[in-house]
């Protein structure tokens, strides 16, 4: 982290620092404007919605009266909608930017199907709604590797109304592996007494290893044995347990095709965007930003990817 720091520290200097800048005087005068117009708005609609409460008794029409003022009052609310679009094009740009400096092509949302690999390898918890976000992709060390942000939700029935609840919110990433294969085999988390429950479904059949620090983290399946433990050598057993242990946040994983396909579920946002409703200049945004880009190379660097095949 140290390193890609100090590489970026300059860039944000040269380059970063002196748009953010302009576009900061951009953001307040886009906000100032929107405020002129939503104060008399916000202040009509609850000035009705007072008056209505003190002297209207009639509950037909206070109803109607009521309406009209949250009506007013979203009126005002609308005005900051150029702000908002405003922020999202500042986000996007701001993201190009900073993946740009580091080699990597960036795209707001993720291609179609980008998840259905994690699916078949059963990486991700059933979800009822998805939001794919913030797809990267690119080279590390010569590894080719893409991901995106994934923020899935399941629907509950919770006092007679449906709701939501988070099941995952992270990284989803995929990296060329250098080993060929052509079964597929999935690591997955060990769940301790839940596993015979929590891995239902996941296809292959239970692999053995003599790891007892891997299999600590991980229960692996797969449909060819062989190949599993081609795969899975001492030494890449070691550095996937380094890689777990070092982010101390869920992580599954899985062989398919030519790929390494990793889950982790660190329930955050990653490559974090400063607030538009602050001063834009505040580092600190920047700062995680780059703390989370950090981990792309970690996960290469740690699983050395780059090597042949004496992985």
């Amino acid at each position: 982290m140290t390193d890609l720091a100090a590489d970026f520290d300059g860039f944000y200097e040269r380059e970063i620092a002196p748009w953010i800048e302009e576009k900061e005087a951009e953001r307040k005068a886009l906000a100032s404007r929107a405020t002129r117009r939503a104060v008399p708005l916000f202040a009509a609609g609850a000035f009705l919605f007072v008056l209505v409460s003190a002297l209207m008794d009639d509950t037909g029409w206070r109803d109607l009266a009521y309406f009209v003022s949250f009506a007013v009052m979203g009126t005002g609310a609308l005005q900051y909608t150029p702000v908002v679009i405003w922020g999202r094009a500042f986000a996007e740009e701001l993201s190009e930017k900073i993946f740009g400096h580091f080699g990597y092509r960036y795209a707001p949302d993720a291609p179609p199907g980008f998840l259905d690999a994690f699916e078949r390898c059963h990486l991700l918890p059933g979800y009822s709604r998805k939001k794919l976000e913030d797809h990267v992709s690119g080279e590390v060390n010569g590894v080719p590797f893409e991901l995106a942000e994934a923020f899935l939700e399941k629907r509950v029935r919770r006092d007679k109304r449906d709701d939501y609840e988070t099941v995952f919110r992270g990284i989803v990433a995929r990296y060329r592996f250098p080993k060929r294969f052509s079964g597929r085999t999935i690591l997955r988390s060990d769940q301790g007494l839940l596993n015979a429950l929590a891995h239902s479904g996941v296809s292959g059949e239970r692999v053995r290893l003599e790891d007892p620090r891997f299999e600590k983290h991980f229960e692996v399946f797969s449909n060819d044995q062989v190949e599993a433990r081609y795969l899975l050598t001492p030494a890449f057993m070691e550095r996937l347990s380094n890689l777990k242990e070092n982010m101390q946040e869920p992580l599954q994983a899985a062989f398919e095709g030519d790929d390494l396909l990793i889950a982790i579920d660190g329930r955050r946002g990653y490559f974090s965007q400063p607030p538009i409703w602050k001063d834009l200049r505040g580092s600190g945004h920047i700062r995680r930003f780059v703390e989370d880009i950090a981990l792309i190379r970690s996960i290469a660097g740690t699983l050395k990817l780059d090597a042949e095949t004496r992985v």
